[in-house]
């Protein structure tokens, strides 16, 4: 099933690069890889526009579907993923405290800040879960970071049109990954890495933690070490992500039940699966984007929405008794 998916994101790959405003033949493709000229604009739309582009889609679904998957194991809540537990929120209101601060600032700057704004979002979680008398279901949590993502996006946006960088947010805030340079696709390939690996080595201790804590704590397991790790993990690549793609809501929440089906609750494998299926749906999502309305391009946002939210509900129905 891997390979099939590899082969099918690998084909979809090559077809990414002949859509757009302007179609290209796919051996004209080919040969903008194998005999570059600059003096042939189809080489150079390739090279300079649709390569950053499909790389940053590739980087981006690894990192959202990855992240989700830890919040879903870590928490063994159904639900959890960047976009629902306000995560995607908070980086968006760091990154637009960067803009606000440093207009002309460096892409490590504004990663560094897209991941100190989830992290505070992860925080607001966190206290309201530890609050007497709160409940601890996957439906709390879920409204509990529907409520934080709201506070941080109502702020964010204030803040945008006070200080007036809200045309700078604006295509952002609706998540896309139209105009990335390969500069910042290739700026965020390695935090995804350290991300992946990250998660691979506390895969088998977040396997363990789907048979509950007194099961993972009785095999050896040290949960709050783990929670921490996969904490870290998930700031890394979700803030990283946030920062080149904006706050592409869903692709954290969909793709780990899909993995699941497919290969049962071992981490080991759903991880590596994910990652797959959060490049491809991405990929895919895009390609959407570009031919819905062409000339015009669709939010990737709106796009992955368009799963996301029916998949969302159907979760919801699925936890109707839980309070």
């Amino acid at each position: 099933m891997a390979a099939a998916l590899v082969a099918a994101l690998g084909g979809l790959s090559l077809v990414f690069l002949t859509i757009g405003v302007r179609v290209i033949p796919m051996d004209a493709v080919v040969q903008s890889f194998t005999g570059f000229d600059a003096a042939r604009v189809s080489d150079l739309i390739v090279q300079t526009l649709r390569l950053p582009r499909l790389l940053a889609a590739l980087v981006c679904g690894v990192s959202f579907a990855v992240a989700g998957a830890l919040m879903q194991g870590v928490t063994n809540n159904p639900m959890a993923s960047p976009s629902i537990l306000g995560i995607s929120a908070g980086a968006g209101f760091g990154l637009a405290v960067f803009m606000i601060l440093f207009p002309q600032g460096s892409l490590s700057v504004s990663l560094l800040f897209s991941i100190a704004g989830a992290g505070l979002a992860t925080l607001a979680i966190f206290f309201l879960a530890q609050a007497k008398g709160a409940g601890r279901g996957p439906v709390f949590l879920a409204l509990a970071g529907t409520a934080i993502g709201a506070v941080f996006g109502a702020v964010t946006q204030a803040m945008t049109v006070y200080f007036e960088v809200a045309q700078d947010m604006s295509y952002w805030t609706a998540g896309g990954i139209s105009g990335v340079r390969m500069e910042q696709a290739l700026f965020i390939l390695p935090w995804t890495i350290l991300g992946l690996l990250m998660a691979m080595g506390i895969a088998r201790s977040v396997t363990l933690l789907a048979f509950g804590e007194e099961v993972a704590i009785g095999l050896g397991s040290k949960i709050q070490r783990i929670r921490i790790l996969a904490g870290i993990t998930v700031l890394i690549l979700g803030g990283s992500a946030v920062a080149v793609a904006g706050p592409v809501g869903f692709v954290g929440l969909v793709t780990p039940h899909i993995a699941r089906r497919i290969v049962g609750i071992d981490y080991r494998k759903v991880i590596p699966l994910s990652a797959i299926l959060g490049a491809l749906l991405v990929v895919v999502a895009d390609i959407v984007s570009r031919t819905i309305h062409p000339p015009y391009e669709t939010p990737l946002g709106a796009v992955t929405a368009l799963v996301g939210v029916p998949f969302f509900l159907w979760l919801i129905r699925r936890k109707r008794g839980v309070r």
